[in-house]
């Protein structure tokens, strides 16, 4: 099977555009060095299961917040809206993303007694997996067995992993009751849809002049909602999430044109003064734009 890479765009609903393995086997593999990976919100039909091999994480997730250290990790159910933040130097994880298929087909038993109570389980949106828990710490190293498998495409790679995730499964189910506190109702659900609808319009169009009007407008709900939202669910405003955008992509096309001026990818990317654009650059990044392009234009 070997590596995938991460992305970072989605389409209109937030959804993760990115094929998962083959249709055979479908389940991609990530190793991923999180100073030059970010992880922003989106969200998948795929199950996932990640472990952080060293550096500090923090993870947002059904409306919650939690930091991870080296050796602990996550699952998260399909279609949960998801991001995570690393709070070190530097960080590393691996990540598995797979269809439940990997694990059994719709029309056999595996399926409907590990898979889909998993599947259909309204308070599991995902569960923190620490090794200071037996069966939690059982589900890391399973996970890292089957990353190792299936990333390095050891002989016999695919029953490798196949057994590691219908343990996870199993384990998961026979420990369901004591991951209840994270309740996935239906107000939830549709929340999380309006905030999928925003995302994505702020993807198509980050380059053009957003206000809070325009993006209530774009998932049809009220600029109080909308402001709502975001605070309970991605921890911010929407303006501010829109700042932070315009700066993620604005680091990746500083070292994409190195024959652009620093100026004119910033007007390209939203920002009308270029002096508000450096102090807003300087404050996340902790250089000027200037100095990030050189660093790391030379270190290529």
């Amino acid at each position: 099977m070997g590596l995938s890479y991460s992305t970072d765009k989605t389409d209109e609903t937030g959804k993760e555009l990115l094929t998962y393995g083959t249709p055979d086997f479908p389940i991609a593999f990530f190793d991923d060095d999180l100073t030059k990976v970010k992880v922003p919100w989106h969200w998948h039909n795929e199950l996932e299961l990640l472990v952080i091999l060293s550096g500090e994480v923090s993870v947002f997730i059904a409306g919650c917040e939690f930091n991870l250290k080296a050796g602990e990790g996550y699952f998260a159910n399909s279609g949960i809206l998801h991001s995570s933040e690393l709070h070190s130097k530097t960080g590393w994880q691996h990540c598995m993303v797979f269809n439940p298929r990997v694990i059994a087909t719709p029309d056999d038993i595996i399926w409907n007694n590990y898979v889909l109570p998993i599947l259909s389980k309204d308070n599991l949106p995902f569960i923190k997996l620490s090794p200071e828990i037996p069966w939690q710490k059982e589900v890391l190293f399973l996970s890292e067995k089957a990353w190792l498998a299936g990333a390095n495409e050891k002989t016999d790679y695919a029953l490798t992993v196949r057994f590691a995730l219908s343990q996870i499964s199993s384990l998961i189910i026979h420990n369901i009751d004591t991951e209840t506190e994270h309740p996935f109702t239906s107000k939830t659900q549709r929340d999380e849809l309006r905030i999928k609808k925003t995302l994505y319009y702020i993807e198509t169009h980050y380059r053009e002049q957003i206000t809070i009007d325009i993006i209530a407008a774009s998932a049809g709900i009220s600029v109080s909602t909308l402001l709502r939202l975001y605070h309970d669910i991605l921890h911010t405003t929407p303006i501010q999430y829109v700042l932070q955008y315009r700066l993620e992509q604005i680091r990746e096309e500083l070292l994409l044109y190195p024959d652009s001026s620093i100026s004119e990818i910033a007007y390209s990317c939203g920002f009308n003064d270029i002096s508000y654009f450096n102090r807003c650059f300087l404050k996340k990044y902790g250089c000027t734009p200037s100095t990030f392009r050189s660093e790391h234009c030379d270190s290529k």
